[in-house]
């Protein structure tokens, strides 16, 4: 697991840490159930930030829990990505694997592990545009047969692709790294949220 994440940091060339600390056992206890190890390490070592494909347009965003009313909460920045994941789901049920985690979002398109198994470290990688924002006959979920960090490893490198998270009409716009941190004050203003303006959300079926 260890390796994994410092095969991913050598191939983005990102040298530091995170500065968000995350009480997992917290985190865990709101859930229900345990997330995979290997993204709770890639989370104490990359900050928050966005992953970059080498050479055409996809690319993952990852972001360490928000806090909501001061206590970290796991589904609260995906809360449009489950919605629209379970509203296509509940009218085609056969496009949408029954047991989706969400962990990371490309801009529309939701990043999800299936659960398949009771044990997180088996958790198998799915893209879903969630059925709203498809591209002419682009599916509705993508599965792949890795974990979360081998899957941004293989972004990375150049090994994957996503007819999801990159569309056969996009452009390339590879003129950045292939990490770019959020600064930190900025993920301290928009990370930390209120109740009042959050609507209250689960897995439901899915985990």
């Amino acid at each position: 697991m260890r390796d994994r994440v410092r095969r991913l940091a050598d191939a983005t060339g990102w040298l530091g840490r995170s500065y968000v600390t995350t009480p997992w056992d917290e985190v865990h206890a709101k859930l229900g159930f345990e997330l995979p190890s290997d993204y709770r390490r890639l989370l104490e070592v990359f900050p928050p930030g966005t992953f970059h494909a080498p050479d055409h347009h996809a690319e993952v965003i990852v972001q360490p829990p928000y806090l909501l009313d001061g206590r970290p909460d796991h589904l609260t920045q995906f809360e449009a990505e489950i919605a629209e994941a379970e509203q296509w789901r509940e009218r085609h049920p056969e496009d949408v694997p029954a047991r989706l985690v969400p962990w990371a979002r490309s801009g529309r398109p939701g990043l999800f592990w299936v659960g398949r198994s009771s044990d997180p470290e088996q958790w198998t990688v799915a893209v879903s545009n969630g059925g709203v924002w498809r591209y002419d006959d682009e599916p509705v979920v993508e599965e792949f047969d890795c974990g979360a960090v081998e899957f941004l490893h293989r972004l990375v490198t150049g090994r994957l692709r996503s007819r999801i998270l990159s569309p056969i009409n996009s452009r390339s716009i590879r003129t950045r790294p292939l990490f770019e941190p959020v600064d930190e004050r900025e993920w301290q203003r928009f990370s930390d949220t209120r109740s009042p303006q959050v609507r209250k959300i689960s897995l439901r079926g899915y985990a």
